[in-house]
This record gives C-alpha cells, structure tokens and sequence, in this order.
C-alpha cells in the first residue's frame, strides 16, 4: 500500500515498489544532454596497486625484498622513460629533454638506493 507524505507544503509520493516500466520512463524523460560521469580508472588503479603493496610485504618482510622491488621498478622507469626520450627525439620534439632528464633522475634514484645498505642482521620490520 502506497502513502503520502507532506513536507514543506509540497505533496510527495513515494511508492511500495517502481515497475520496470517505470523507470523506462524515466530514462526517456531524461535531459538528453545528461552524460553520466566517466570512471575514474586511476582510483581502481590506486587501489590496485595498494592491494598489490600489501600482498607483497605480507609475504616478503625483509627489507631486501622492498629493495629489490624498488630497483626493479625504478629500472623499468627508467627504460620506459629512455624508450620515450628516443621517440621523442626521432620525432624531433623538443619533449625528448624532458623525458630524457627523467630517465636521468630515475638512474640517479636507482644508484642511491643501490648503495643503501640494509645490514647483514635480521629486520622485523611490521610497521609501516
């Protein structure tokens, strides 16, 4: 059974249930103009990557372990970023700099924690 609610003078319906037809409706009788937001894809990525993080240090708690990904990444950076200087450059955009002094700060990035030493003693590291 349906009822009525009055509220500020205006007069609301609100039904038991809404047919499909209904809402069928409702979707012709939209804006036409009215184009729902994209997904944000970089959210899901995000929290991709979280998940992955927290699975990894999960199953790896050694420090070495975090080293090693980090270089690995920092390496894949850096190729990546090598990679787009030479297109750039080949396509004769001045970008190649840009893209080029990143690879060069990757390198850098890579060769500091290269040389960080983590200790031959055992860490339990559960913080984060």
């Amino acid at each position: 059974m349906s009822f009525c609610v009055l509220s500020l003078n205006n007069l609301t319906f609100i039904p038991d249930s809404i047919s499909k037809n209904d809402l069928l409706r409702l979707q012709v009788d939209a804006e036409p103009d009215f184009v729902p937001a994209e997904p944000n894809h970089s959210d899901d990525e995000d929290f991709s990557i979280e998940c992955f993080i927290e699975v990894f240090i999960k199953d790896h708690k050694s420090p070495v372990a975090t080293k090693k990904l980090c270089l690995r990444l920092l390496s894949m950076l850096g190729a990546w970023h090598d990679v787009m200087a030479d297109k750039k450059f080949k396509e004769n955009d001045d970008d190649c700099l840009l893209w080029a002094g990143d690879e060069k700060l990757i390198h850098m990035a890579f060769s500091c924690l290269e040389r960080v030493d983590l200790g031959d003693q055992e860490c339990e590291c559960d913080e984060d």
